[in-house]
């Protein structure tokens, strides 16, 4: 394959999906090689969100750091072992949301590295056996190179995803490493899923119906539906949360207005919702925006040495991360609750709700009480018979 593996040619066939954004949760650094950190985890590697979008062809990716490269030079050129210092930014890829293959479960490693103020892109290919091998790669290129880039608090990852055969399902995962000599530390984000998941919301009864001037408390189940976790950990309605722009775009579309229907969130785990619907409130069918954030399990690993083979190799046994690094993922996203508002009970429905919870009563003691009244019926008209 070409070196120039971020500009090759190939149809769409890769899911296209709109901007993502996920919220680093677990800004934990990993020692993954030497046993020093005493020069490392600094605000450079320190990933805070990463945005990511496809049009089917090429991924584009941006990391959101905790500080830009505005001083780099000056800072990281040499520390006080005059050692060079290493920054590097990327992405692990499961081409194939296959955990057994590729190494740990990752068959793709695509990353930037920065060292002596200079840039360079890879592209290697992971195999469960320990093997890598070099797929692409760009070296010594600048920081505005159009297709991967360092800025002021951001890194951009962009990979023509016909260069990892265009997957029509995927998972990524994305890191930061800094190292000085064999000292390494890394940070890892939790995995996502392409295409993106969403959240499927099920309520029991499944219709809700509740009459004007009544509230009700609702049990819901909601869930991913990458099918790994239902384990819900906040809810607010929608417009509330400041996750991002299209949430309160969305709030407003809904028609949802407050002053139509009372909603509180009483419980998060299991989801437990109530809804009051005031007298005044017209006869129809409402839609509640909810925004949900879920905690779905991932696992991150580091995927080679420091320092490899130009063109591939094996991993040093040595060098590998002693066991997986557990992190856990968020998944933030816009749920509807669907309430249909009925009118309040008249005469009829108030006698059938009495005859529904006493008519079994009722007719039981109206039987006992025609069959004792007939029985003494019975003895007087035997006694009459007797005395005449």
């Amino acid at each position: 394959m070409s070196n120039d593996f971020l500009h090759n040619v190939a149809m769409a066939l890769s899911p296209t999906f709109e901007l993502q954004e996920l919220i680093n949760e677990n800004r934990d650094w990993v020692q993954t090689y030497g046993n020093s950190n005493a020069y490392l985890k600094s605000s450079y590697t320190d990933i805070l969100a990463v945005n990511y979008v496809s049009d089917g062809q090429v991924l584009n990716t941006t990391i959101w750091l905790y500080s830009g490269f505005g001083n780099y030079s000056s800072t990281f050129n040499s520390t006080d072992n005059q050692s060079p210092r290493k920054l590097s930014y990327g992405m692990l890829i499961d081409a194939d949301a296959n955990t057994k293959t590729g190494y740990n479960g990752a068959d793709y490693d695509f990353y930037i590295e920065s060292m002596a103020g200079k840039l360079s892109g890879y592209l290697y290919q992971l195999s469960s056996t320990g093997g890598y091998m070099l797929i692409g790669s760009k070296t010594n290129f600048t920081q505005s190179h159009t297709e991967s880039s360092v800025g002021p608090g951001y890194v951009r990852l962009n990979l023509d995803l016909s260069s990892i055969n265009s997957p029509s399902e995927y998972n990524l995962l994305f890191y930061s490493a800094e190292s000085i000599g064999s000292d390494e530390v890394r940070q890892f984000t939790n995995w996502v899923t392409i295409p993106p998941p969403n959240l499927e919301i099920s309520t029991s009864p499944s219709d809700i119906s509740i009459r004007q001037g009544e509230e009700q408390l609702i049990p819901a189940r909601i869930k991913s539906t990458s099918g790994f976790s239902n384990d819900v950990i906040n809810i607010t309605l929608g417009g509330i949360s400041s996750f991002n722009s299209k949430i309160d775009d969305y709030n407003i579309r809904s028609g949802f207005n407050s002053s139509e229907l009372h909603v509180t969130i009483q419980r998060n785990q299991p989801p437990l919702i109530k809804i009051g619907v005031p007298q005044q409130t017209p006869v129809g069918i409402y839609t509640i925006p909810l925004v949900v954030t879920i905690r779905e399990p991932s696992m991150a690993t580091t995927t080679k040495p420091t320092f490899t083979a130009p063109q591939g190799g094996t991993i040093d046994p040595k060098f590998e991360l002693s066991k997986k690094f557990p992190t856990v993922g968020y998944l933030t996203k816009p749920v509807n609750l669907t309430v249909t508002v009925i009118p309040p009970k008249g005469i009829d429905d108030q006698f059938k709700d009495f005859w529904g919870t006493y008519g079994q009563f009722i007719g039981i003691f109206a039987g006992a009480f025609v069959g004792a009244f007939a029985r003494q019926m019975f003895d007087r008209a035997k006694r009459k018979k007797e005395n005449e």
